[in-house]
């Protein structure tokens, strides 16, 4: 009977402690497996996270950038010429001497071949060289070949131009054995039509002054001339 009661007690102590053990363990609960750090930061966002700003996008480049080819296509229509246009003229002239009188000079002509270029849309600069002559009553032939620089100013309404240009140089002259080497000023003015983009043609008018002093006489030739001129555009 002794050794029942023994048995029975250590198989009471041995449950007592084994119970005392299972008690001592932290229960799990279902918001310990269900809720994660993660979770709780996609679905509740912490308060003192800073908003954040939605910042409208810059079209401002796109804009501009859109902008450019009708800007130039405005350029191109309204101006006849820009800043750096260039042409090259070829010019066949008649000559009408006023100075000496037309009873001394004869009617003569002249070939000239030219460069100009746009420093804006209606000022350019440019040069010329002319090939010229006129007969005389004793049948002889008195030539010149004058170099200007010019300067012009040119005004345009829709297809036609109107240069106003005024040249100064200097001009070789030859009349039989005599040479003369002298000062030269030419006004003109002109009437073009631009048939393309490339090329215009009109006609145009000068005055051609030549002073001349020899053995202490002071000379003046004035030659009036009448230009039908072809200009190429680049």
């Amino acid at each position: 009977m002794k050794k029942i009661i023994t048995v029975f007690c250590i198989l009471l102590l041995t449950g007592g402690f084994f119970f005392a053990q299972t008690t001592d363990e932290p229960a799990t609960t279902d918001e310990s497996v269900t809720v994660s750090p993660e979770t709780e930061t996609e679905t509740a966002p912490a308060e003192n996270t800073p908003k954040q700003e939605v910042v409208p996008e810059d079209n401002t480049a796109d804009t501009e950038a859109s902008q450019e080819p009708s800007d130039f296509q405005e350029d191109f229509v309204y101006k006849m010429n820009q800043k750096g246009d260039q042409f090259i003229n070829i010019s066949l002239r008649l000559n009408v001497p006023l100075k000496p009188a037309p009873t001394q000079l004869y009617v003569g002509g002249a070939g000239t071949i030219g460069y100009t270029r746009f420093i804006n849309s209606v000022f350019a600069l440019g040069g010329d060289i002319s090939f010229a002559y006129s007969t005389t009553v004793g049948k002889n032939v008195f030539t010149y070949v004058p170099i200007l620089f010019k300067v012009m100013y040119q005004p345009t309404i829709h297809q036609f131009e109107f240069p106003l240009t005024l040249g100064l140089g200097f001009a070789f002259e030859n009349y039989n054995t005599d040479t003369y080497f002298g000062f030269v000023a030419k006004p003109e003015v002109g009437a073009f039509y631009r048939f393309s983009p490339s090329w215009s043609f009109g006609l145009s008018t000068g005055i051609t002054l030549m002073p001349q002093v020899a053995k202490q006489d002071f000379y003046m030739g004035v030659i009036f001339d009448t230009a039908l001129t072809v200009r190429y555009h680049f």
